[in-house]
């Protein structure tokens, strides 16, 4: 009976989920109480600045308060408020105004480890997204040897708001790039605390998707940013695109003050401003196809110019840089509100020349045409731009263009859709049944990706043993690593089409194109 009841008990324990196992860490701020899963300790809804509610909205981000009795950090903090954008990789999850927190996965906590740092930033057109999606599981990714981090940052007319009531507030701090602001905030708390999860951090790599990888690319050309990472992966960050000026920035935030029964740029616009309730704010400010959509802004200080021009002027931060764009980047068109086709009036009379490029190895259909031409104009340009100027400035560039279409959906994509690549960096753990359908094939085009950017974090080079050979960009040697059922790298990837739109970059600002 005794044989019975213990056999019974370790069919249960066997059966059951395991608990995860608890872990300490001390930080500045006072004792954190995270767990251990898979092997990798992690910690979730670390505040990294106090909550920018009252009379810190729109403040640069100021100080977290610490705490005397150990903290939970088991559980994620709430996303930053956000009109709801529900998706299968960004499901319903809670939000608030007080959302300046982070979260931290390392797979050795010992503080002589040194391991290198990957810090995460979330895209979503700066109105949407969070450090809390599931599909931004560090787990993976951490147990390539790297420490993980990921943070929220304030988005929409809460994270980037110019009014000059604002403005005038505090004109000793970079005002109105808040969700900037923030981003850096989260990068000096990494600076100050990883090394107590095993970071080193003289080695903190930077890298994000989409906005995201537009603020890679913002914090590369910030002075504000200097020294608080040593590389950046820009993951279809854009880079040719205009960025607003300040007149134009304030003018759409003082139309947005207006909208909202708010007049003036004193102390009682300030104060009635402060006091609108987050659900008018959300309920009124602009969307990705609107004039109205809020975005970082030449603020002189932290932005000091347009990127792509600081870029060309060597004027960024020194490091390893990559820069990649994916197959089928006109997925997003629908979210800017984009008719491709009428798009290509934006060529005028010049039309036919830029189609006969396009068709050099064929014919292809308007809508092909058409889609070929947003990814190039918008992505696969302005990641070989950067990249040539990085390396033009003397720093180790490298080009990638993710193809590869996952197993289950070959056939029924015409390309990998913007964002498309996330999975592969982290892996299909936060992907939840989804993951299921990865095949073989595709689990070693994520072990392939994933160490391609750890690598890249540990030591500014993605090669290593078993992969194919990811040689440096430069202007002289064009190579772009093309990420497809072969991963190889390609000389002058698409040499003729990019040409195009870095021409029409180079008539924007009046200089020669890279």
């Amino acid at each position: 009976m005794r044989r019975f009841v213990l056999a019974l008990f370790v069919a249960i324990v066997a059966a059951s989920p395991v608990l995860a196992a608890r872990i300490a860490i001390r930080i500045d701020q006072g004792v954190l109480n995270g767990e251990t899963e898979d092997d990798v300790q992690v910690f979730r809804g670390i505040p990294f600045a106090a909550p920018p509610t009252g009379d810190l909205r729109w403040r640069a981000p100021q100080p977290a308060r610490g705490w005397t009795k150990p903290r939970d950090a088991t559980a994620f903090g709430p996303i930053c408020s956000q009109n709801e954008h529900i998706t299968m990789f960004m499901p319903k999850l809670p939000q608030s105004e007080d959302c300046l927190t982070l979260n931290v996965w390392s797979p050795n906590t010992t503080s002589a480890a040194k391991l290198p740092v990957m810090v995460w930033i979330y895209g979503g057109g700066f109105l949407n997204g969070g450090s809390a999606a599931p599909i931004y599981d560090g787990t993976d990714l951490a147990k390539h040897g790297v420490v993980i981090v990921s943070f929220n940052y304030r988005l929409g007319e809460l994270g980037f708001f110019a009014h000059p009531a604002v403005l005038g507030e505090n004109k000793d701090e970079a005002t109105g790039n808040f969700g900037l602001l923030d981003q850096i905030a989260a990068l000096k708390w990494v600076q100050k605390n990883i090394a107590a999860f095993g970071g080193d951090p003289s080695n903190v790599t930077i890298f994000g998707e989409s906005a995201g990888g537009m603020s890679v690319n913002d914090l590369m050309a910030s002075t504000m940013a200097r020294g608080l990472f040593a590389k950046a992966i820009s993951e279809s960050g854009l880079g040719l695109n205009a960025v607003p000026t300040l007149a134009e920035a304030q003018k759409s935030s003082t139309e947005f003050a207006t909208q909202m029964g708010v007049n003036g740029s004193d102390a009682t616009a300030l104060a009635k401003l402060r006091a609108l309730k987050v659900e008018d704010i959300l309920k009124n400010q602009g969307t990705l196809a609107t004039e109205g959509h809020v975005a970082p802004f030449i603020d002189g200080k932290l932005i000091p110019s347009d990127v792509s021009m600081l870029f060309a002027k060597g004027d960024i931060a020194k490091g390893p840089y990559i820069a990649g764009s994916n197959s089928n980047e006109a997925s997003l068109a629908p979210a800017l509100g984009s008719d491709l086709e009428k798009g290509l009036s934006v060529f005028g009379d010049q039309l036919p020349k830029v189609r006969a490029i396009y068709e050099a190895n064929g014919p292809l259909t308007d809508a092909e045409f058409a889609r070929q031409v947003f990814g190039d104009g918008l992505f696969t340009s302005a990641a070989q731009a950067l990249a040539g100027f990085a390396a033009k400035a003397g720093e180790p560039a490298r080009v990638y263009h993710f193809a590869y279409v996952a197993d289950h959906y070959k056939g029924k994509m015409v390309g990998v859709g913007h964002g498309g690549e996330i999975a592969f960096v982290f892996g299909f753990r936060g992907l939840g049944f989804i993951g299921n359908f990865a095949s073989d094939k595709d689990r070693s085009v994520a072990a392939q990706t994933q160490a391609y950017w750890t690598n890249f974090a540990k030591t500014g080079d993605p090669n290593g043993p078993g992969l194919p050979e990811w040689p440096a960009f430069s202007t002289a040697s064009q190579n772009t690593l093309v990420i497809d059922d072969t991963t190889k790298a390609v000389a002058d990837f698409r040499k003729g089409q990019v040409g195009v739109m870095t021409a029409r970059w180079g008539q924007r600002v009046g200089m020669a194109a890279p």
